[in-house]
């Protein structure tokens, strides 16, 4: 039978792993830190390690580099926290074959050990197969065809135009993009260019000097300086002022900003991804949008398309929503029931994979059981589905949406365009079409 290694400083998350494994027909060793790992691979040969990265003694990321320093030919799997998803990077170019998030999915797992090959050599090579997407796995096409188009431009310098609606993931895109590229290690700095106030927004993005304008009190960094060495994205980049359009394409050219109130040159590093809900080339005809910019943002475009095109997708996106809210609000939610499931397959989302994630939080915060089921779904009045009366259902779901993000902002508008992924006038058009009174 095959030896597996489970490296963890958790005696309970080990043992739960060892179950699982044993059941399904494996040997398993455990090892609490990295030096007794690193003394029983030494000793013993196994088909794969299981590794988590934060250790007391001896963490994953030295355990992985004394395996590369040693030649020691065992495929590592990274188990790790979603808020560690930077070290899972550095750890795939160490070599680790792939890194799963907690709490584990065991299926996935054994899919994964199923799938080593007898004396699998650990090598960089291996970081070319490898795409981190934020913890989503199997995700089913067209996401699958965008996810190798992404492959290909992660690693470049090229800028990348994200078209889509609304909450279908633009900035989940633009991250995964940063994760897997050169620029990994450097800062990701996203900006909702509609959720600036017009006048401050080349302040926002290049800085000012102390006096530059009444509040200046004293000097400050933009958003490019704030990404020198990594990657700035730009969301909602149709709303950029056509002044402030002049100023960015000039930066694009010449890769230098001035900061407002100055004429001093400062040289910055910066790979620009730009995302939009709007159709731009309507908007150049309308002079709203310079070409010149277009043309310079739009070197490798990717769509995103709306989640009611690839139901087969939410699937994947449910489990993955339930692992990290069950985590989050220390729930145990063992499985849901199909019911659940027929009525979110037979929704419209509206408001895309933001809306999805939003209902899976409600559905574990109110949740009594462990088994999640349509009594938890009452908003999407499944009935419904598919008539007209879900009209006014959706209507009222994107109206409940806009008053939770208010409410979670403090009434503030720019907030909550920042928590829904709109532009502020965006906002402001819903709250007057829905007659919100804050």
């Amino acid at each position: 039978m095959d030896k597996i290694i489970i490296v963890d400083d958790e005696a309970n998350h080990r043992l739960m792993l060892k179950l699982h494994l044993e059941k399904s027909g494996f040997i398993a060793d455990e090892a609490e830190n990295g030096l007794e790992a690193l003394n029983l691979i030494k000793k013993h040969k196994y088909k794969a390690m299981l590794l988590d990265l934060k250790m007391d003694v001896l963490d994953g990321l030295t355990l992985l580099e004394l395996i590369r320093k040693e030649d020691l030919q065992i495929p590592v799997i990274v188990i790790t926290a979603v808020g560690t998803i930077r070290n899972a990077v550095k750890a795939t170019k160490l070599g680790a074959i792939d890194f799963i998030t907690k709490p584990v999915d065991i299926d996935y797992l054994l899919k994964i050990l199923s799938e080593i090959k007898p004396n699998k050599i650990v090598s960089e090579s291996v970081k070319e197969n490898t795409f981190i997407f934020d913890g989503v796995y199997h995700l089913e096409s067209p996401m699958k065809d965008i996810i190798e188009q992404l492959k290909l431009v992660s690693d470049t310098d090229a800028k990348v135009l994200i078209l889509g609606e609304s909450g279908v993931g633009k900035e989940l895109i633009a991250r995964a993009i940063h994760k897997n590229s050169k620029r990994a290690n450097g800062p990701f700095i996203a900006v909702n260019s509609g959720a600036i106030n017009e006048n401050l927004i080349e302040s926002e993005l290049f800085g000012h000097v102390k006096g530059a304008f009444t509040g200046a009190i004293s000097d400050r960094p933009g958003k490019f300086e704030e990404a020198d060495g990594g990657t700035l994205f730009l969301d909602e980049i149709a709303e950029l002022p056509l002044n402030c359009q002049v100023s960015l394409l000039r930066v694009l050219q010449e890769k230098t900003i001035e900061r407002v109130g100055s004429n001093k040159k400062i040289k910055v590093n910066v790979r620009i991804i730009t995302a939009t809900n709007k159709n731009l080339k309507t908007l150049m005809d309308e002079n709203k949008f310079r070409e010149d910019l277009y043309y310079r943002i739009n070197v490798f475009p990717i769509y995103i398309p709306p989640l009611r095109e690839r139901k087969k997708d939410i699937d994947v996106l449910v489990d993955y929503f339930i692992q990290k809210y069950a985590r989050k609000y220390d729930k145990i939610i063992k499985t849901k029931t199909d019911s659940f499931m027929n009525i979110l397959h037979n929704y419209s989302f509206p408001g895309n994979v933001r809306e999805l994630e939003n209902i899976i939080e409600r559905t574990i915060i109110i949740a009594r059981q462990s088994v999640l089921d349509e009594d938890l779904l009452p908003e999407l009045n499944y009935n419904n589905i598919n008539t007209g009366a879900n009209k006014l259902n959706i209507w009222e779901n994107e109206k409940q949406l806009i008053l939770e993000a208010l409410k979670k902002a403090d009434g503030n508008k720019t907030e909550a365009a920042k928590i829904l992924g709109i532009s502020r006038k965006s906002l402001y058009n819903k709250i007057e079409e829905f007659q919100i009174r804050i």
